[in-house]
């Protein structure tokens, strides 16, 4: 749908959407993605649980779909699993991941100097047009 921008700078999408709200998504483009806005609980038992809840984070998969679904229940048990992990074992993933990559890692860094990284590049492209 191709809406304009008005000279007060709003958009109007309809009755239809009237009083919901939206997160603004900015990457190159807007996207607004439905949301629902969830209160945190003061209950000083809750909050002592030292569960995602208790910071406020609502984990049923069913509160993240919105649009193609991309926070599905395997991404939050993989993002659970992730936050439990204690520094040894981060270490240990990490070392596993060089140790896997250190050719890729070895010739992406070659690469750069030879060529230069792409910021750079940009950097002496866009002095030259100057």
């Amino acid at each position: 749908m191709l809406k304009k921008v008005g000279a007060s700078g709003q958009i109007s999408l309809g009755k239809k959407y009237a009083g919901q709200l939206f997160d603004m998504v900015f990457y190159g483009r807007v996207e607004l993605v439905p949301m629902k806005a969830v209160p945190t609980v003061q209950d000083s038992s809750f909050a002592q649980q030292p569960d995602a809840q208790s910071r406020g984070v609502q984990e049923e998969a069913v509160a993240y779909c919105v649009g193609d679904g991309w926070l599905t229940p395997e991404w939050l048990a993989a993002r659970n699993a992730a936050d439990a992990r204690t520094q040894e074992e981060i270490k240990a993933v990490r070392s596993q991941w060089e140790e896997k990559n250190k050719d890729a890692i070895e010739a992406y860094n070659r690469r750069i100097e030879r060529e230069g990284s792409v910021g750079w590049r940009m950097y002496e492209l866009r002095k030259k047009q100057a």
